[in-house]
């Protein structure tokens, strides 16, 4: 491996480790009600008629990772461009990438997409992604094997991507100990809303599963300034390495 390659290769396997929670429960769900991780990118969207044009419909280029996530590439050699179909919705997505912009949905787009950057990656506003640790961790109830190199599944958070102006929005995810054959399944949902001052946020539990986590941050995108509120009171407020905001959420 190049030396200069190495911080690239570093940097994808920490958010994959980060993206875990995410894609754990997309497989729980998937378990649960027999819907795909990845999805075609008009699941959900079968009433914007562009979905069904040839070129949606082959999809080759691009689809859904959950329902937050949209993941498209460029597949040809000296590309740095790819161009991707954004389903009719109403608050639109935001580019994960630099320049972070806003998207609305219903129209092509075409996405700077630097090899030495990142794919394109939107995300649905209004959506979420439980994020965990940026290392490897145990599974909450695998305690046979200890090793120096698995840390505990004990941080979590949620990236959120609220509107512009006023609107709700709910995100939920699944969690169990990640070993038992029968286990018992908790579902999280954190509620947010938004208004032009700041962003409102509560949070919910249903299950008899209890994770290592005791607190949740809240992550905001970058470039986002408002402030996030609980219950009508600030939460503790940080900075993360990427540049975004992050809340401190009490429950």
């Amino acid at each position: 491996m190049y030396p200069e390659i190495t911080p690239l290769i570093r940097d994808v396997i920490k958010r994959r480790y980060e993206l875990i929670p995410y894609l754990y429960s997309l497989m729980l769900e998937s378990h649960l009600t027999a819907l795909a991780p990845q999805r075609w990118i008009g699941w959900g969207y079968e009433s914007d008629p562009e979905v069904w044009t040839p070129e949606v419909m082959a999809g080759e280029t691009q689809y859904w990772l959950g329902d937050t996530i949209m993941v498209g590439g460029v597949y040809e050699p000296g590309n740095t461009i790819a161009r991707m179909y954004l389903p009719e919705n109403e608050h639109g997505y935001l580019n994960l990438s630099a320049p972070h912009q806003h998207l609305e949905g219903g129209r092509w787009v075409e996405i700077d997409s630097q090899w030495k950057e990142s794919i394109p990656l939107l995300a649905r506003v209004g959506g979420g992604i439980a994020i965990g640790k940026d290392l490897q961790t145990r599974s909450p109830g695998d305690h046979r094997f200890p090793s120096p190199n698995a840390v505990e599944d004990d941080y979590r958070a949620v990236e959120i991507f609220p509107a512009t102006g006023n609107a709700k929005f709910s995100y939920s995810w699944h969690e169990d100990d990640g070993i038992a054959a029968k286990p018992e399944i908790t579902t999280f949902t954190l509620r947010y809303s938004s208004t032009d001052d700041g962003i409102s946020v509560a949070f919910e539990r249903s299950g008899k599963f209890v994770p290592a986590w005791k607190e949740l941050d809240i992550i905001l995108p970058v470039g986002e300034k408002r402030p996030v509120l609980q219950a009508g009171m600030g939460c503790t407020k940080k900075a993360d390495s990427r540049g975004r905001t992050v809340f401190a959420f009490v429950f």
